[in-house]
């Protein structure tokens, strides 16, 4: 394998840092530079110095320009390492499924639990904690990813703001390390910018050849916050063809939030709280894209609505990457800057040693 081929197959982590290679001829040539002027200033006195200009130049006067050299080879090798060289495999797939964009709702009303303060109490005698919305949500989505693989899926994370978590992908694997460790408080949880999260999944979904797209939106809560209204955000969506499925999390009325423990008992204390929901709102949505409104009042109905959903549509080839494995290789540009420095280093403190 030629030295062409073998860079060609090679990525770097952090490109930008290869910006600094530039500083490179410019070290080189500010300590090369001065060993050839003419006036040098001596390094010490000597009474007898016209005797020395009689004698032969050793071949250490030579070395010393390339002693610099391969100091600054090292550092340019050792620059490459830090810009971490991968070589990068994909793993090639064709299946038959659709393109789905999962909105997720990560806002503060997902912290409620939709149980009865009795039932909450009796569950920590069992030594068992209650789960919020969010947790049920979150073990649904990933039970829900686990069983479509044949669908390409992406996910959007929604509060006060909307972010791109996984772009459409058949690497489900990937899709449950991003989404398993999320908790919340991880983005600004105060709002519910529904219209932006449908947006940002609709922008994931634009370059889709699948047949078939879809958006699903998970929310407990009315619209607040967003610079993108929900139902302009329904409106590109029919445009693209997208149609929009939003579940509604959660029961009706009010529900249970966790306060912390208290000091004395050592007991997680809790009060109710009454979240406003809009599902007129989510029902629009459904209806202007072709869509269906659904309400969960648990985590049991919220997967049993996904997969009625899904089985309806027929699938389409798809192409995509799966698995993305990367092979680390900035290794070997490593061990060869440690030998170009032990080399100066040993040349200019045993072969080229200067007195005093």
């Amino acid at each position: 394998m030629n030295i062409i081929a073998l860079l060609g197959g090679i990525e770097f982590a952090y490109p930008k840092i290869l910006l600094l290679l530039v500083l490179m001829p410019l070290l080189a040539f500010w300590l090369i530079a001065p060993r050839f002027r003419q006036k040098r200033k001596p390094t010490f006195l000597f009474s007898g110095a016209h005797r020395l200009a009689t004698r032969h130049r050793g071949f250490r006067i030579y070395l010393r320009p390339l002693l610099d050299i391969l100091f600054v080879l090292g550092l340019t090798l050792l620059v490459v390492a830090i810009a971490r060289p991968q070589v990068v495999e994909y793993d090639e797939a064709k299946v038959e499924g659709i393109d789905i964009f999962v909105a997720f709702d990560m806002s503060g009303s997902m912290r409620a639990i939709d149980r009865t303060e009795e039932e909450v109490r009796a569950m920590h005698r069992d030594g068992k904690t209650p789960q919020t919305r969010f947790d049920e949500a979150k073990d649904t989505l990933l039970h829900f990813v686990e069983s479509r693989p044949n669908d390409r899926i992406g996910v959007v994370l929604f509060a006060r703001e909307a972010f791109l978590q996984v772009p459409l992908t058949l690497d489900h694997e990937l899709i449950r390390e991003q989404i398993a460790p999320l908790e919340l408080g991880d983005i600004e949880e105060a709002g519910t910018a529904i219209g932006n999260a449908v947006g940002r999944s609709l922008a994931g979904l634009e370059h889709s050849d699948a047949g078939t797209r879809l958006v699903i939106l998970i929310t407990d809560g009315d619209r607040r916050g967003g610079n993108l209204s929900p139902m302009q955000s329904a409106e590109m969506a029919r445009k693209m063809g997208v149609k929009i499925y939003p579940i509604l999390v959660g029961a009706d009325g009010e529900a249970l939030i966790a306060t912390g423990r208290d000091r004395v008992s050592r007991q997680t204390g809790y009060r109710r709280v009454e979240f406003p929901v809009d599902p007129d709102l989510l029902q629009a949505m459904a209806d202007k894209t072709g869509g269906q409104y659904f309400r969960a009042l648990d985590a049991r109905s919220m997967r049993d609505d996904l997969h009625e959903i899904l089985d309806q549509y027929d699938r389409t080839q798809l192409e995509d990457r799966g698995r993305t494995r990367h092979h680390e290789r900035y290794q070997i540009f490593v061990l060869f800057a440690l030998l170009l420095f032990s080399a100066h280093f040993l040349g200019r403190h045993l072969v080229c040693r200067t007195f005093p």
